[in-house]
C-alpha cells in the first residue's frame, strides 16, 4: 500500500498486513506521527513504546522516481545511437548478417548476368609486416538498365590441381594504393578494404554504365599457387527504383 505523510507529502510503501485502519505511523523523513485514514487514532503512546511498536515505513525507493527517469533517458539516447548507427550501415551489415537460405549458383548467375568486370589483374606485394600479399583488383559495371549496389565478389586461389587453396568474400567499392600495400598491416588493410562509408559511397546506386573497384587480398599465401579465380556472387537493388 503506498501512504503519503501530511507533512512533507513524502510517499513510502507500507505492507498490507500493517495497513489497518487508524495505524499510526512515523514518517522517515520529517518524524511526523500520523494515521492511517479510516479509524480513530489511538493517543500517543510514550516515545520509548512507540518506538518498540512502530517501525517507519521504507520510503519509496528513489531509484524509481529520480534516477529511474534518467535510466530511462539513457536507454532511450543509447537506442537512438544504435539505430542510426544501423541505419547509416544496414546494408553493409544486411549483406554479413543474413541468413537466409543461400541461392543456387543459377540463381546467382540469373541475378548478376548482367554486371561486368574489366581491368581484373592480379599481382604480388611484399609488405614490411606481412609478407607477401596476393592481390586480386579490378573493377564491376554495371549494365543492368536499372541501378545496383552492395555489388559482393568471390576470389579463391588455386593450386596447379586446380584445388582451392583459400577463398574470400569481399564487397565492392573499395580499393588501396600500392604504398598501402607495403607499410599496412593486415587488420588496417581489412578495416581499410571493409570501410562503410566508402562501400556506402562507391557501392550504392550505382547507375547504369556506372562502374565500382574492387580489391581482395590473400595474406602469406602458400608457395604453390597457381592460379586465381575471381567471380561476382550477390548485388541488390536500389529500393524504390
Amino acid at each position: 500500500m503506498e501512504v503519503k505523510c501530511p507533512q512533507c507529502s513524502s510517499r513510502f510503501n507500507l505492507p498490507d498486513a500493517a495497513a489497518r485502519p487508524g495505524a499510526k505511523l512515523r514518517c522517515a523523513v520529517c518524524k511526523t506521527v500520523f494515521s492511517l485514514p479510516g479509524g480513530d487514532a489511538p493517543a500517543q503512546a510514550p516515545a520509548s513504546k512507540q518506538k518498540r511498536k512502530e517501525a517507519p515505513a521504507e520510503p519509496l525507493p528513489e531509484l524509481g522516481r529520480k534516477r529511474g527517469g534518467r535510466r530511462k533517458l539513457w536507454l532511450v539516447l543509447l537506442l537512438l545511437l544504435l539505430l542510426c548507427g544501423a541505419g547509416a550501415g544496414g546494408y553493409y551489415y544486411y549483406f554479413f548478417l543474413n541468413t537466409e537460405t543461400p541461392p543456387s549458383e543459377a540463381d546467382i548467375a540469373k541475378k548478376v548476368e548482367l554486371l561486368t568486370m574489366r581491368n581484373v589483374r592480379q599481382y604480388n606485394v611484399l609488405n614490411e609486416k606481412v609478407g607477401k600479399v596476393f592481390v586480386i583488383e579490378g573493377k564491376v559495371v554495371n549494365e543492368f538498365p536499372e541501378p545496383k549496389e552492395l555489388i559482393a565478389l568471390e576470389g579463391a586461389i588455386y593450386d596447379k590441381d586446380k584445388k582451392p587453396l583459400a577463398v574470400k568474400k569481399q564487397l565492392a567499392g573499395t580499393q588501396l594504393s600500392l604504398f598501402q600495400l607495403q607499410v599496412l598491416s593486415e587488420k588496417e588493410m581489412e578495416a581499410f578494404l571493409n570501410n562503410k562509408v566508402e562501400i556506402l559511397t562507391n557501392n550504392t546506386n550505382v547507375p547504369p554504365g556506372g562502374e565500382v573497384p574492387f580489391m581482395i587480398l590473400f595474406y602469406d599465401p602458400p608457395d604453390d599457387v597457381a592460379e586465381f579465380g575471381v567471380k561476382i556472387v550477390d548485388v541488390k537493388n536500389v529500393e524504390g527504383k
